[in-house]
């Protein structure tokens, strides 16, 4: 076993012998997360669907534009599969193009995408990835806005996008007919996958209308619906959240269910937030609770799938409770305010991304604090509830870790805790202190429990 990076450096079949599957397109979701700004053809400029070899990505001096993660293992991780790509026989031919992006704080969007020709088949196969959520707090907000409005911008501008691959991709250079087409994305960029076929099954739905209302027909209310919608072979969603449950129920969504692949942790929070009618495969990861978001965690097996497990770990059951009983019990206008008043919380600190913010922890703290004091109850409960049920699944976590034997009678401990965004988030909930444990995770804290009674000197955040 091991994760997506291990799967690339030893698959060294092709997507003959391998067809395309669920980890791969995981691959490729991850390296959407890529800032590929000049570097590659810019979306919608060609006539065509214009790429070109991944390979030509390997230029040290861009790195540091490329990979813009608010964390230095996920940049170096990113870094590592992005080598391991160029090198693999599996996926070195790939192409990469038509590449978008749009942050905006005034319409509270974050949206990147882009074009790999896969190039297997006859025509080619074109994957389009969705980038999930970065570390900017525009991007956040977005995805709390999921939870009370659709289409959210980001959504309708997939539906674009992909609308116009669609166009530009007919006949593809010298294809025999036009290419089939996946589309895919971890996080909120696989919500945006699923998003984005049923709005082109929408347009196919509403065209047959039409057609049959020309022809004094009744328009066909089930099965299959032709148009472009065909086209899109496969739609992934990596621990990307749902839909409303009214477009769920929706002809489009119908259309193109059975096309859908689901994936989440067993940790999966964010995957399992709103309605989806398609199968969810549950995938072993070896991060803790919430951490497990991340796809670097997931586990491979050596047969070239996800090592599967059979049910959510009980934390996760927990927080998906919790979220959806307060979706459930409360109305449009209390779920906006409380979205609002959240995110009011975390942008009060003045910085526009949650690595600076935690960076400047002391400057950040006292304004973060003062906000939270300021938000309605109802927002304070729903904020500690969550936070209290993450716990559950971190402490599994870390017995089960505990408890395997490694080479030489050592233990083996979890790689990945939550570190200061956890702490801080739990202030934000429980604005009025109890306990404390030090700011330095590295001074006598050994798995999550304090060790030692915080000196006047230390920097101190609450602790439950």
């Amino acid at each position: 076993m091991g994760n997506v990076l291990d799967y690339v450096r030893r698959e060294f079949r092709g997507f003959a012998e391998l067809p395309f599957g669920d980890v791969d397109s995981l691959v490729l979701s991850e390296l959407s997360y890529m800032r590929l700004t000049d570097l590659v053809p810019t979306f919608g400029e060609a006539k065509s669907v214009a790429t070109v070899p991944i390979r030509e990505l390997l230029r040290a001096e861009s790195y540091d534009e490329m990979f813009v993660s608010n964390s230095s293992d996920m940049n170096d991780y990113r870094l590592a599969l992005l080598r391991a790509v160029c090198e693999s026989p599996r996926f070195r031919a790939l192409r990469v193009g038509e590449y978008a992006e749009r942050l905006s704080e005034r319409d509270q969007q974050q949206f990147a995408a882009m074009t790999f020709d896969v190039g297997c088949g006859s025509p080619d196969l074109l994957y389009i990835a969705f980038r999930g959520t970065d570390g900017t707090l525009v991007g956040w907000k977005e995805d709390f806005n999921m939870a009370v409005r659709c289409p959210v911008p980001s959504q309708e501008s997939a539906y674009r996008y992909v609308d116009s691959i669609l166009d530009r991709s007919e006949g593809f250079l010298s294809s025999e007919g036009s290419p089939a087409i996946m589309l895919g994305g971890h996080s909120k960029g696989g919500n945006m996958a699923v998003y984005a076929a049923m709005q082109v099954a929408h347009d196919d739905i509403e065209a047959a209308g039409e057609r049959a209302r020309r022809l004094g027909l009744l328009p066909a209310l089930g099965g299959p619906v032709p148009g472009r919608n065909v086209r899109i072979a496969r739609i992934f969603s990596h621990d990307g959240p749902g839909l409303p449950g009214s477009m769920v129920r929706g002809q489009a969504y119908r259309t193109v269910e059975s096309r859908i692949r689901k994936t989440v942790p067993e940790s999966s929070v964010v995957g399992m937030l709103l309605q989806s009618n398609a199968p969810v495969r549950i995938v072993k990861a070896d991060a803790i609770g919430i951490m497990q978001h991340m796809g670097n965690s997931w586990q491979v097996a050596e047969n070239g799938d996800f090592e599967q497990v059979d049910e959510l770990t009980a934390g996760a059951q927990l927080i998906k409770r919790t979220l959806d009983g307060w979706l459930d019990t409360v109305s449009q206008e209390q779920r906006e305010r409380a979205i609002d008043q959240i995110y009011g919380i975390f942008a009060a600190a003045g910085y526009g991304n949650i690595a600076d913010l935690v960076e400047h922890w002391t400057d950040s703290l006292p304004k973060i604090v003062e906000a939270a004091r300021n938000t309605d109850r109802e927002t304070r409960g729903l904020i500690r509830a969550v936070i209290k049920a993450i716990p559950v699944s971190a402490a599994k976590a870390v017995r089960e870790a505990e408890a395997v034997e490694c080479r030489g009678g050592l233990k083996r401990v979890p790689r990945r805790g939550y570190g200061r965004m956890q702490r801080l988030v739990g202030m934000v909930a429980e604005p009025h202190f109890g306990r404390f444990m030090c700011h330095d995770p590295r001074k006598g804290v050994k798995n999550g429990i304090v060790t030692h009674k915080c000196r006047a000197s230390d920097t101190r955040v609450p602790h439950k």
